[in-house]
């Protein structure tokens, strides 16, 4: 399928992979994904080398390369929708842009989490896995968001996935994990995977239930607030909140078009005793914003 113009007007970086082993010096080579956007939403696709500049703990990096990036992406949708089936259109679009360049599993929230498809560049899989994501019976109490997004990290970990993005898609409503919201961001940084969340929260399509234990309801809301809130500037990814549902046909693919027009950006880490903790990515040309991941890859 034609992907569409680019809407945003940014530049994220999504993620990070090593590449090779470490050089004679202990010197790593590392590719980072970035999109850059400019004036009137226009996709920038003429960034060099020279346009680049990157910094671990305010040290400059060396960059040796950009490039289209061409790595097939590995993405796992997490849909809690609480049987309205708002996010089934949106899914759709997204999955007709990626097709030929992904690798998806689809999972639903309702209340546990429930797997529909696994990773697949199967079509068929990917349409007959959506037709399943229609209005079906509700869960108003919430469910266990938490759960599905650390185990999508878990299996990017697994596979070793080179451009793995999690799609988190919610109504809202209360989180019943027991999970701790820092762990599952470490376990996102570990697998490397972008974290996008669009959040169409909506009494109508989700009532907030009443608490009748506080204090837990008020943990997991805080770490699922945690993750939805810090996941996405951590990994390099973003979270749209999204007030009309029936803009959710286009949002969601949108997404699918920022992945379609990233860069591979290759620059080398010097051996350390200690991993950076903070990355900093520019460029000096002028109306070009950068939206980027503000935790450094660990390896």
């Amino acid at each position: 399928m034609r992907v569409a113009s680019l809407l945003t007007v940014c530049i994220l970086a999504v993620g990070a992979i090593t590449r090779g082993a470490p050089e004679q010096d202990g010197a790593r080579t590392i590719v980072v994904y970035a999109l850059a956007t400019g004036a009137q939403n226009a996709p920038v696709t003429d960034l060099t080398l020279a346009d680049f500049t990157i910094k671990e703990d305010n040290r400059i990096r060396e960059v040796t390369s950009v490039e289209p990036a061409t790595a097939p992406l590995h993405v796992a949708v997490i849909v809690d929708d609480n049987g309205s089936g708002i996010f089934r259109f949106g899914v759709n679009n997204f999955a007709q842009r990626v097709q030929g360049r992904a690798e998806m599993s689809l999972r639903v929230v309702n209340g546990q989490v429930r797997t529909i498809t696994e990773f697949t560049s199967d079509t068929q899989i990917w349409i007959a896995g959506i037709s399943q994501l229609g209005v079906h019976p509700a869960n108003q109490d919430g469910g266990q968001l938490l759960e599905g997004i650390a185990d999508a990290a878990k299996s990017f970990a697994a596979r070793e996935a080179r451009r793995p993005v999690i799609l988190a898609l919610t109504v809202g409503g209360q989180e019943h994990s027991t999970l701790i919201g820092r762990d599952v961001l470490d376990q996102i940084h570990r697998s490397r995977a972008a974290l996008y969340v669009v959040y169409a929260g909506n009494a109508a399509i989700r009532a907030q239930a009443a608490a009748t234990r506080p204090s837990d309801l008020l943990g997991g809301n805080h770490n699922l607030d945690e993750v939805l809130g810090d996941g996405p500037k951590q990994s390099g990814g973003r979270r749209r909140d999204v007030i009309a549902t029936q803009a959710l046909v286009a949002d969601i693919p949108q997404i699918a078009t920022e992945l379609s027009a990233q860069y591979a950006i290759t620059y080398r880490r010097p051996a350390e005793r200690n991993v950076p903790q903070r990355i900093q990515i520019t460029v000096q040309r002028r109306d070009v914003n950068v939206v980027a991941p503000t935790r450094a890859p660990l390896r």
